[in-house]
């Protein structure tokens, strides 16, 4: 299947992102929020126009067939732990299209990978970390693992630099 990547537009992918993200994964959250579309409309509808400006800020990518959304990822900056003043960039999302077939939910999960690592390069960010609210998160662990992040539980970092290393193509 040919795919391809483009910076989410505020125009053109703000709604498919929305119901992505609610149809396939807002029951990952029932119980303990209350989701409201509306909300997560103005969060990526904001993000993407900022990224139209300052591509610094916050990374959000979609991957398309044609007019069909098959995933998306968004990165963002300005995480630091207690114990380190070094930044990290975390993942907020790499939602995939559950009914496309797990090579090629792989394939896009290890491009959404390369892009948060070159996007935290690009910007100087020193650290990439990934996490998982889903129940089922072993195999995207696993990729990650593959990729030589290390992992422990539902959480994977590694230094940017040796991200760099270990990009897929």
């Amino acid at each position: 299947m040919e795919t391809f990547w483009t910076l989410a537009h505020p125009l053109h992918d703000v709604d498919d992102i929305v119901n992505m993200a609610d149809s396939v994964f807002g029951s990952e959250a029932d119980g303990i929020l209350t989701r409201d579309k509306a909300v997560f409309r103005k969060h990526v509808t904001v993000a993407t126009t900022v990224q139209l400006f300052d591509k610094s800020k916050e990374f959000i990518a979609v991957c398309r067939n044609e007019d069909k959304l098959l995933g998306y990822c968004w990165f963002d900056r300005g995480g630091y732990t207690t114990y380190a003043n070094e930044e990290i960039s975390n993942a907020k999302f790499h939602h995939l299209d559950l009914q496309l077939s797990p090579r090629l939910r792989v394939r896009l999960i290890n491009e959404m990978i390369d892009q948060h690592i070159l996007w935290a390069h690009r910007w100087g960010i020193p650290v990439v970390c990934s996490t998982s609210i889903r129940a089922e998160h072993d195999g995207f662990m696993k990729i990650h693992k593959k990729r030589g992040f290390t992992v422990n539980g539902s959480y994977a970092w590694i230094r940017t630099e040796k991200g760099m290393e270990c990009l897929t193509k």
